[in-house]
């Protein structure tokens, strides 16, 4: 799924906004960050996204517009506000053939399980980093309460295909750089990445705020790319969707102009961040 076009009017704080999306790398400075993300997940179905509070931000003047494409086919849809109903009402459009489609149809061809949807948007959390994701995935008896893992994964992780797949991944996994000189990512044999010295793979006492952000933020990405490889496996035609990075609260560690260059996703990348017109460059 790659995304094209956004129009969003009288969304909670959002009065107006509007902008096109490159189909590799996006930066959108805006102080409504958070509307915005909420926004696009109200519009594609994505629960993760959008959140609970959604609702209460949709008013009957609510307009949210879409352009995206899916298997390369392009459409428009589009949510209205409905008047005395927290909720939209929506209308999709096939632009190749100019014709109004099943606004559900959409949802359903780009839906994910809870696991993926929330791997959509990355912010850090420094009590619920990546570092362990695999570890938790690997013994979810341990890190789950009962039924979860597999209510989060649609039944995948419980599947013999998920372990094998991610059995090879941690075993094939190749320790990449770190931005501090010296040191690694190592993907451990229990599922763990830790920092750890180029030298002897010793775990590094690396904790600057700063290092914990990059690390947290490269785990993410391992996540990610291990679930487009399961998902290659399963099902060959499964959309992926773009990543969305929210850092309007990670502006002084991530140093975006550099780090993201470095770090892109095969996938369509949309990075959030501060407005800088309006509070200075702070990057």
């Amino acid at each position: 799924m790659i995304l094209k076009t956004l129009t969003i009017e009288n969304f909670g704080k959002i009065r107006h906004f509007e902008t096109s999306f490159h189909r590799q790398l996006t930066e959108i400075s805006d102080d409504y960050a958070d509307d915005i993300i909420k926004a696009i997940g109200l519009v594609t179905g994505n629960k993760s996204l959008s959140g609970c509070a959604a609702n209460n931000a949709i008013t009957e003047n609510t307009y949210i517009n879409m352009g995206l494409e899916i298997n390369d086919h392009p459409y428009m849809i589009t949510a209205k506000g409905q008047p005395h109903e927290n909720q939209c009402d929506y209308k999709l459009v096939d632009r190749e053939n100019d014709l109004v489609v099943d606004s559900s149809s959409i949802h359903s061809a780009v839906r994910l399980c809870e696991e993926e949807e929330s791997l959509v948007c990355y912010r850090y959390d420094s009590k619920g980093g990546y570092a362990e994701r695999f570890l938790h995935y690997k013994d979810p008896d341990k890190y789950y309460q009962s039924g979860d893992f597999q209510k989060r994964t649609n039944g995948l992780g419980r599947t013999r295909s998920f372990r094998a797949c991610l059995a090879e991944y941690i075993k094939d996994y190749e320790m990449s750089n770190f931005p501090s000189d010296g040191y690694k990512i190592k993907l451990c044999p229990d599922g763990e990445f830790i920092c750890c010295s180029e030298d002897d793979f010793s775990p590094s006492a690396e904790t600057t705020e700063r290092n914990k952000r990059i690390f947290d933020y490269k785990c993410y990405l391992a996540v990610v790319d291990f679930w487009d490889c399961f998902e290659n496996i399963r099902d060959m035609n499964h959309e992926k969707w773009p990543l969305i990075v929210d850092s309007t609260k990670n502006h002084d560690y991530l140093e975006l102009e550099k780090f993201f260059d470095k770090t892109k996703s095969e996938r369509q990348m949309i990075i959030m961040k501060f407005n800088d017109q309006k509070r200075g460059n702070l990057i």
